[in-house]
């Protein structure tokens, strides 16, 4: 996620902005008590996997700068006719360009003998792990406006950080700097500036990879947990797509799981009989769909396991023999908006593809069935406004839980503001010695 990979690389990067006399971090020669413990060529060697760490943070620079403006062809631009965005990311291109390349995995993994070296590590780790993010959510069309904005002031702090570093590393045996550092050092300060005119919106951190639910297997738990295990499974398998008869056991499911935890949950009983009355709808409405696409069998089982469960928990809890936990009740509620969504998308996406059909009856008798007594002919239509009015109107408007606005993580503006706090940070002058001075 986005808050984790961007805030593991501010809190890295702010912790080297605070760090001088690079030489003698490095093992290099300090004052009469700190002796020299690594030669010339080791703190090349040093030096150029520095390099590579840094290259691994400007190729998440350009990344970034592309995800929140992505203009392609800068080959006809000029300084005077790019914007800050643009000029900025050109600078990247050419600093990227000039740089020794990628580390090696193993540089990645193995912890490093110096302490600023390893941060080094940690910066390039956070930048190789962040590249995911723009393909899970975090790129142009999917963000907002203001997002793009502060997702640019995010790049372009990072690369006012590479630039001050390198000014400070110059003194690296053989340091390879940035290929037109003043250049790029501008154009990041520019762009940083152009992108704070407005307030930021943190909510972004919230976007990028993560990784996907997994079954929690084993027996089944005891009391409510062992409800919410269920829970937790059957949403594992609603990513698959379930066919109309397996649909119908899901919906039952929770219509008794939220018709007992009306009783269980005092504080939320409204919302939870709302739920189950929004189901038991849901469950007439779907009465005349069918449709054999999917495989809803895995769904269905946990859908079975979690009613079961329910029924029996609540069960002991008439007769005193269990108690229903506050914390696991509001992880059930959440499971329950989950799966509301999930089934939302899942209804939609039958109806939108054609997946789903209604049985609709057809005012003729149907002289083919074995029956004595003809039955009315029936036909399968595909699900429209007019065909299905009712369950449509129920999944857009009952079903889909009111979009909660999302709040952004606690640290998200303290790790920026740590960042900018270091970039203009400078080292404490030395004290003098106290006494008469000779």
């Amino acid at each position: 996620m986005y808050a984790e990979n961007g805030g593991h690389l501010r809190a890295e990067l702010s912790t080297l902005l605070r760090q001088h006399r690079v030489q003698q971090r490095l093992g290099g020669a300090g004052s009469h008590s700190i002796p020299e413990t690594t030669t010339v060529d080791e703190r090349r060697l040093l030096g150029e996997q520095i390099g590579r760490y840094r290259h691994s943070v400007l190729v998440w620079c350009v990344q970034a700068v592309r995800a929140a403006n992505p203009r392609m062809n800068l080959t006809v631009t000029s300084t005077r006719t790019r914007g800050p965005a643009e000029e900025l990311r050109h600078r990247l291109d050419v600093a990227v360009e000039h740089s020794p390349g990628l580390p090696a995995l193993d540089e990645l993994t193995t912890e490093q003998p110096f302490a600023m070296v390893d941060s080094w590590r940690q910066v390039a780790r956070a930048a190789t792990f962040g590249e995911h993010d723009f393909d899970a959510g975090l790129g142009y069309g999917r963000i907002s406006q203001i997002q793009c904005m502060t997702l640019l002031k995010d790049a372009s702090e990072v690369a006012r950080g590479l630039v001050g570093l390198d000014r400070r590393y110059a003194n690296i045996p053989g340091w390879q700097s940035l290929k037109d550092a003043g250049w790029l050092g501008r154009a990041a300060e520019v762009c940083s500036t152009f992108a704070g005119y407005d307030g930021p919106d943190y909510t972004i951190d919230l976007r990028g990879w993560q990784p996907r639910r997994t079954l929690v297997e084993g027996p089944g738990l005891p009391g409510l947990t062992g409800v919410v295990q269920a829970q937790h499974n059957l949403l594992v398998h609603l990513e698959e797509f379930p066919d109309a008869r397996s649909l119908r056991l899901v919906l039952d499911s929770q219509r008794i799981v939220s018709r007992d935890a009306t009783a269980l949950d005092p504080t939320a009983a409204a919302d939870w009989a709302r739920r189950a009355s929004t189901y038991l709808r849901l469950i007439h409405a779907t009465h005349d769909i069918g449709g054999m696409v999917g495989n809803g069998s895995p769904a269905a089982g946990e859908a079975a396991l979690a009613a079961c469960r329910m029924e029996r928990f609540t069960r002991a809890v008439h007769a005193g023999t269990d108690t229903a936990v506050p914390g696991a009740l509001r992880h059930l509620a959440r499971l329950g908006r989950e799966i509301d969504e999930r089934i939302t998308q899942v209804i939609r996406q039958g109806a939108r593809e054609r997946i789903y059909f209604a049985r609709v009856p057809f005012p003729r008798v149907d002289k083919d069935a074995a029956a004595l007594v003809k039955s009315t002919r029936q036909r399968y239509v595909p699900m429209t406004a007019d065909v299905c009015q009712e369950l449509l109107d129920l999944v857009s408007n009952d079903l889909r839980p009111n979009a909660e606005a999302p709040q952004a993580p606690t640290r998200a503006a303290a790790s920026r503001e740590e960042l900018a706090a270091a970039l203009v940070h400078r080292p404490e002058p030395r004290r003098t010695r106290s006494g008469l001075s000779l």
